[in-house]
């Protein structure tokens, strides 16, 4: 009996490079909220309903963020980000500035987080995630700028 595998193709175009790696963080989110027990035994999902309607009328947050990419988008979007970090094709310097784009968008940090955590000037710190965000788009030719 021959099986036919259906190979799934990844769609770097329905996101921007920022998007992804905001989507793979919230991804993750979602992924530690089914860790552990699910309170009545419910779904990931009807649990974010029943919190949507308990919250009806309050403004939703500027910064909240809705996971909408799959398993095989965020096993893809981890890929980039193990290859991005272990690759000897980019160079140190801007490894590190690649590092801090992907640290601030997959984690959701402010740059003045960042200048805490990284002991780095603010200015230093948004330069560098800047100029990881451009080098990054020029270095993948999947991913696109906003």
């Amino acid at each position: 009996m021959n099986v036919a595998v259906k190979a799934q193709t990844m769609d770097w175009s329905k996101f921007t490079a920022e998007e992804w790696f905001k989507q793979y963080g919230a991804y993750i989110q979602t992924c530690r909220m089914k860790s552990g027990n699910e309170p009545d035994r419910l779904g990931v999902n009807q649990i974010y309903w029943l919190i949507c309607e308990n919250n009806k009328g309050v403004a939703p947050r500027k910064n909240q963020l809705i996971c909408s990419i799959d398993d095989f988008e965020a096993n893809e979007v981890r890929k980039l980000i193990i290859d991005l970090k272990f690759s000897s094709r980019i160079c140190d310097s801007a490894k590190v500035a690649v590092n801090l784009f992907i640290e601030k968008n997959v984690r959701g940090m402010s740059f003045d987080q960042m200048a805490n955590e990284f002991i780095l000037g603010r200015t230093s710190i948004k330069s560098m995630v800047y100029a990881g965000k451009f080098f990054l788009c020029g270095h993948d030719k999947r991913l696109k700028l906003n």
